[in-house]
């Protein structure tokens, strides 16, 4: 009982730090303005290229007149592939961007502008993607695809790291994630009303609650600190999967006190939440690891997920594909957490006797930790593709659970 008091007085503690050091506009609910040489205000949350109003045109006017001697004194006039000194769209983006972190001060925005220039030059990050990771920082993070609202996403898993290694040397620790980060910005378009912003996803599976070392710490307060000053307005939805339910149980509780605009940055789900994972990421878009269907080399990716619930004691039938003739049809099937049984059948469009493709084993139901299951089934004639999935071993959760085909 002491113990447990203890872990949730540390989580506790943890989310409380986390509430104090967000920005006070973000805690109030404020939102920082600016006013013009005719006394009108430039709003932050109209300081987007496809919302600007005349206060905020005349503010980014006055910015980018400042740009050649911003250049001159960062040393380089590029900035994630986009020229600074071309007034155009993609720039105007990026001047913006340092815009709103700067609270709309344009003097604090030239100032962190120049300091960004130096920084890259002096790490050389226009190279940085070209590079090779050392073996220890590799196979954790993936950028590819877009969340719900068209974010490019950049999942981290932190649950294999080695930590001795990942986080024994902190220059190292941020080159390697300014390097993931570089990845991540690279699929921003900085077109005129496109997402500005990336949506982190943090798994925690197989971190221990309390796994904080002085090294980590270290590694971590700098990482945030170089983002946070070189990297402004990137930060769009951060989702933690996996989480420990301490932590989870109270920043749920915490997050009620918070404003929506800044609550709503910020997502915990579980082991099991994946329902609500599939609200801000497609399946497709979901490593297997997390309980999507995203791994390497499937013959069925580019099909649509469908998502099936299983109530207690239920069974229900998905459609993965039908066929107008004989055909090859490549598929995947899941459940995303706990386990299922199964059949996959093939039933003729003439009628007649359903061919068994794959089931589970009597007493042997699929596992979550099984992962995706897939195969290619040679349809004989027209009909269509389907699996039933049985929840008959739960006596109180429903099953999510994911299938797929595709004609190859």
């Amino acid at each position: 009982r002491r113990r447990g008091g203890r872990a949730r007085a540390v989580a506790r503690a943890a989310v409380e730090r986390r509430v104090l050091s967000m920005p006070q506009d973000e805690l109030q609910g404020t939102l920082p303005s600016a006013e013009d040489e005719h006394g009108s205000s430039a709003a932050i949350e109209r300081c987007y290229l496809h919302l600007l109003g005349p206060a905020e045109t005349a503010l980014l006017t006055k910015f980018r007149a400042e740009v050649p001697a911003i250049v001159a004194a960062g040393g380089r006039s590029s900035i994630w592939g986009v020229e600074l000194t071309c007034e155009d769209d993609r720039s105007d983006i990026v001047l913006l961007k340092f815009l709103r972190a700067a609270d709309l001060d344009i003097a604090l925005a030239n100032e962190r502008l120049v300091s960004t220039l130096r920084f890259r030059v002096e790490q050389g990050l226009d190279e940085l993607r070209s590079q090779a990771l050392e073996d220890y920082f590799q196979g954790h993070d993936f950028v590819q695809g877009a969340d719900a609202e068209g974010r490019p996403v950049m999942i981290s898993r932190y649950g294999q790291m080695d930590n001795d290694k990942v986080f024994g040397n902190t220059d190292s620790f941020l080159r390697y994630r300014m390097r993931i980060m570089e990845d991540a910005v690279a699929q921003l378009q900085f077109t005129r009303g496109a997402p500005e912003d990336l949506c982190q996803v943090h798994d925690y599976s197989g971190v221990p609650l309390l796994f904080k070392t002085s090294e980590v710490k270290n590694c971590v307060t700098a990482m945030t600190k170089v983002f946070g000053d070189h990297y402004p307005e990137t930060k769009g939805k951060t989702i933690f999967v996996n989480f420990p339910s301490a932590f989870s149980k109270l920043f749920q509780a915490f997050s009620v006190f918070l404003p929506a605009r800044t609550s709503k940055k910020f997502l915990i789900f579980g082991q099991s939440d994946q329902a609500l994972l599939f609200k801000h990421l497609q399946p497709e878009a979901v490593p297997e690891a997390l309980g999507g269907m995203l791994r390497q080399a499937d013959a069925a990716a580019g099909a649509p997920c469908t998502m099936v619930e299983v109530r207690v004691r239920d069974t229900q039938e998905a459609v993965l594909a039908e066929v107008a003739g004989p055909a090859s049809l490549a598929w995947d099937l899941r459940v995303c957490a706990s386990e299922i049984s199964y059949e996959l059948v093939f039933v003729p469009a003439a009628g007649g006797s359903e061919v068994l493709v794959q089931a589970s084993a009597p007493k042997i139901p699929l596992k979550a930790e099984d992962g995706v299951l897939s195969g290619v089934f040679e349809a004989p004639q027209p009909g269509a593709l389907k699996c039933r999935f049985k929840n008959d071993k739960a006596w109180v959760s429903s099953r999510l659970c994911l299938c797929r085909a595709r004609v190859l």
